[in-house]
């Protein structure tokens, strides 16, 4: 070895690190597209079912509760006033979350909203603004014996403007 020359320096476990790193890269990402599915994923195509969710004095006026083995929320609008809307955006199929306080919005509070492409709407399912068709679907909602039934597999579409097209091949929430 001649003095212009440096020697070969090799650090222990160098060539084992590299490896690890896109290992890690790739898992990592692995994850995020997973969290990612299961958060869009338009969820099961059952046929919906029947929900007994108690009695009505359970739900104060005003409330939203989100009735996640259903795939809805059900909203107490007056004292015999209950309505149940699919979770699902009927543009996007993301699931909406309730907005109890939008400090940006003030005059959309309690409402609903698609965070992924921000259509947003009333606390009745009505549409406010964004890219959605119409309003958000709705299923059948009867008081028996002072008890809140919701049949998910009695599907509603909701309103849309003349000319928008409404097209439930299944009734699922």
């Amino acid at each position: 070895m001649s003095a212009t020359e440096e020697p070969d320096v090799h650090e222990p476990g160098a060539d084992r690190a590299l490896p690890l790193l896109w290992a890690g890269l790739l898992l990592g990402g692995l994850a995020v597209a997973v969290i990612a599915l299961v958060f869009a994923w338009p969820g099961s195509e059952s046929g919906g079912g029947r929900f007994d969710l108690g009695p009505v004095d359970d739900y104060a006026v005003g409330s939203v509760s989100t009735i996640g083995e259903g795939r809805f929320h059900l909203v107490r609008l007056g004292d015999d006033t209950f309505i149940a809307m699919s979770w699902r955006d009927p543009h996007s199929e993301c699931a909406v979350f309730s907005r109890a306080d939008d400090r940006w919005r003030p005059e959309i509070r309690g409402s609903f909203r698609d965070p992924c492409h921000g259509s947003s709407y009333r606390m009745d399912g009505t549409r406010v603004f964004g890219p959605s068709p119409r309003d958000l679907d709705r299923f059948v909602v009867s008081i028996v014996n002072e008890d809140v039934i919701v049949d998910t597999a009695r599907y509603v579409c909701g309103w849309s403007p003349p000319g928008a097209e409404c097209v439930a091949t299944t009734p699922t929430p």
